[in-house]
């Protein structure tokens, strides 16, 4: 959408156009429009595969026809309506990759416009910087709306400040569409809902059952609003959710309060934790059952992480420098260095240790080749069964769960 406009003003600020009367003027701007929708689905995958232009842009162009039979006095044309009812997967959308859509204007002298667009490009994507040296106005999507308004201070007076949580709007059309259509929905005995970071996570998780995933994790936990929204999605009447994180447990346990489903919160203190609990959930399986299996999981396994240290600190007696790997077991760390192999042999030795044998790897941003690894892994702990998955998650490359 935000491409279509774009290339519209700039078709409506060629020379060549600026004289023209104004149908004509009009004409040449709806030519542009015409000509950027019909590209949309080269610019994101979602609409090739659907073989669909983008509704917002396709809605401009409209907009623009409009204006175009309103200068040049000619009559709409009749325009047969057709009526389809929703499919599940029309009504289901994938969510964004980014969380919030924040706009806000910034005010000042002399502003740099390339320099704020070259910031805000780092933090998320869909970015529209437009204006002149004395106020500019932003469209952005982004996990941290904050360091989008600070960059903006630097800069300036920043007013008009709007932000929305795309994640939780999502959900909410959802269970709207599905109402007012009508469409039939399957029963499940137990619904699910999962909390977790990363593309390749939420697959995994949808892969092995979850009803619902919303997108969270560590610096971005869901509200209760989002939670609740989600379990109100589901279609059963009990419905387990995985926090996945344990900072979102306590909200989880808010948000089962205020829902009229009989809600379960399995609290789950990590993403391949969960992961681990999802393998025993049967989404026919009465509630009870899958609940009982899920707190056995956790109660058996042993998880490991690697992250790097984002500042100078001693943790559980561990001496950490900024930049080193540091790997913990269990929420504990117990390992730190600028060389990532000797700390994941460390994390992997430790979770493994008792009678656990079977190991899995969930690669995140940053993640090594883990070819050597898993073959070292193997040497070091025969007859242990070893799964590796592509979650995609920020911040820890690689996170790992054995029972």
């Amino acid at each position: 959408m935000l491409t279509v406009i774009r290339e519209m003003a700039e078709e409506g600020e060629r020379k060549e156009n600026r004289r023209l009367p104004a149908p004509e003027f009009l004409a040449a701007v709806l030519a542009g429009g015409e000509d950027a929708l019909a590209r949309t689905p080269e610019m994101l995958d979602v609409l090739r595969n659907a073989g669909v232009v983008d509704a917002g842009g396709a809605g401009l162009v409209e907009i623009a026809r409009g204006l175009v039979y309103g200068a040049s006095g000619e009559p709409l044309p009749e325009v047969l309506v057709e009526t389809e009812a929703l499919s599940i997967d029309a009504i289901h959308l994938e969510l964004s990759e980014y969380r919030y859509c924040t706009v806000f204007v910034v005010e000042g002298e002399d502003l740099d416009q390339a320099a704020l667009e070259t910031t805000l490009e780092t933090m998320g994507d869909s970015l529209l910087v437009v204006g002149d040296e004395s106020a500019l106005k932003v469209h952005v999507h982004t996990d941290d709306p904050g360091a989008a308004l600070s960059a903006a201070t630097l800069l300036g007076v920043v007013d008009g400040v709007e932000i929305a949580n795309m994640h939780l709007q999502t959900a909410q059309r959802e269970g709207r569409l599905l109402e007012s259509a009508g469409v039939p929905l399957p029963t499940l005995e137990t619904g699910l809902v999962a909390v977790c970071p990363g593309r390749g996570n939420r697959r995994l998780f949808e892969s092995l059952g979850a009803t619902r995933v919303i997108e969270g994790g560590q610096s971005m936990n869901p509200s209760a609003a989002e939670i609740i929204a989600a379990i109100d999605a589901v279609p059963s009447a009990e419905v387990i959710v995985l926090p996945n994180n344990s900072n979102v447990i306590l909200t989880a346990e808010q948000a089962a309060l205020h829902t009229s489903k009989a809600v379960r919160v399995v609290p789950s203190r990590s993403v391949q934790a969960g992961f681990a609990a999802m393998v025993r959930f049967v989404s026919t399986n009465a509630p009870d059952q899958n609940e009982q299996d899920m707190l056995g999981v956790l109660a058996s396994i042993a998880t490991g992480e690697i992250t790097v240290a984002s500042r100078d600190v001693e943790l559980d007696g561990v001496r950490i420098q900024k930049g080193d790997f540091l790997g913990l077991v269990d929420e504990t760390a117990v390992a730190a260095a600028p060389d990532m192999t000797g700390v994941v042999e460390d994390v992997i030795a430790r979770v493994l240790e008792g009678e656990r044998s079977w190991l899995a790897i969930l690669t995140g941003e940053g993640a090594p080749p883990l070819e050597g690894l898993v073959a070292a892994i193997e040497r070091a702990h025969p007859g242990t069964d070893i799964e590796v998955h592509d979650g995609g998650q920020p911040h820890y490359p690689l996170l790992f769960v054995a029972e």
